[in-house]
């Protein structure tokens, strides 16, 4: 008799792999939930009764028990249906009905699926040893990379952070990523997707791909073979509804997550929240234009700093690293 155990995280992945082992006469002996995964243990062939434990031998008769009374007509014991060589093998009707129990009902279309949770989103890609930013010309994609570098830093402040710009060829390009990262003490490599060095310990990678063809997102994908690796779009504020659609099925996965530049600094209103929900792009950040400590801003505490004001006296300014300076503005 051959005993199996598998373990997986739902009933139906469970019951396909022990019919992949034992097909479709397997016997299920147990099924229980372990840690968070169900674990099945089914055999090919009927357990021995004989094989069960005995109870231990009992006293019959003790000095002072009543007379026993006459035994009556014992009735055939019957088997539990696992152990019962002529009861049938419902396995094919048991794995048909689990798969069944967890299709998703498809009856309303207009329901969207729900998205990640996007502090967990934002913590996996600043935890990452490599992450990739890729998304239209011109998005502000080199301004979010040294505001990624330096949030990072404010983690994890033994880290190296090192920038690879992966684009057309040109270094003019990115001339402000290079410029702006010797500021900080930080490297820039002009270096195509395929010849990336490996993470070290205690490295983090950001690599920008840029460019004006469809090649991004095949750039991105050869970024992104190194184990671990987080990707994230950089999109202007304000893109309409196919514009996103287009940049999403161009992306693909790599578009789940995007994060948005704005001139203002402004969080997406409800118009624009609706937009990126339905081409399912999950928003992390708004970069600030002119910042880059704390130049990124979580969406969801928009209600919060709303409610909350700040008086005048009690706020701390942020600090600035670039400023743009007005026309009616006067310059020391």
């Amino acid at each position: 008799m051959s005993t199996i155990t598998v373990r997986a995280p739902d009933s139906v992945t469970a019951l396909e792999l022990v019919q992949r082992r034992l097909g479709d006469d397997a016997l299920i002996l147990s099924n229980l939930w372990i840690d968070g995964q169900v674990e099945i243990t089914a055999s090919d062939e009927m357990p021995d009764p004989a094989e069960r434990p005995r109870k231990s031998a009992s006293v019959d008769v003790l000095i002072g028990d009543p007379v026993p009374s006459p035994a009556r007509t014992a009735e055939p014991a019957r088997l539990p249906g696992f152990l019962d060589p002529h009861a049938p093998k419902p396995f094919a009707r048991i794995l048909e009905a689990e798969k069944a129990q967890h299709t998703t009902p498809q009856a309303n279309h207009n329901i969207s699926p729900a998205q990640p949770d996007p502090v967990i989103q934002r913590d996996r890609l600043l935890c990452a040893p490599r992450i990739v930013l890729g998304g239209p010309v011109g998005a502000g994609k080199s301004q979010v990379a040294l505001q990624l570098a330096l949030m990072r830093l404010s983690r994890t402040p033994q880290t190296k952070v090192d920038f690879f710009f992966c684009g057309t060829g040109s270094h003019g390009d990115g001339a402000f990523l290079a410029q702006k990262s010797h500021l900080l003490g930080m490297d820039t490599h002009f270096i195509p997707p395929a010849d990336l060095p490996a993470p070290a310990t205690g490295q983090v990678q950001i690599v920008v791909i840029s460019g004006r063809s469809g090649d991004g997102p095949a750039a991105a994908n050869v970024a992104l073979s190194t184990p671990e690796a987080r990707a994230a779009l950089v999109l202007p504020a304000g893109l309409r509804r196919g514009r996103l659609r287009a940049l999403r099925n161009l992306w693909g996965d790599q578009g789940a997550t995007a994060i948005l530049t704005d001139p203002d600094a402004s969080l997406p209103g409800p118009e624009e929240q609706d937009d990126l929900t339905a081409t399912s792009i999950l928003p992390l950040w708004v970069s600030a234009p002119e910042r880059l400590v704390d130049g990124l801003r979580v969406i969801e505490d928009a209600e919060e700093a709303a409610a909350t004001p700040q008086s005048s006296t009690g706020t701390t300014a942020q600090p600035l690293i670039f400023r743009r300076h007005t026309a009616t503005e006067t310059r020391p």
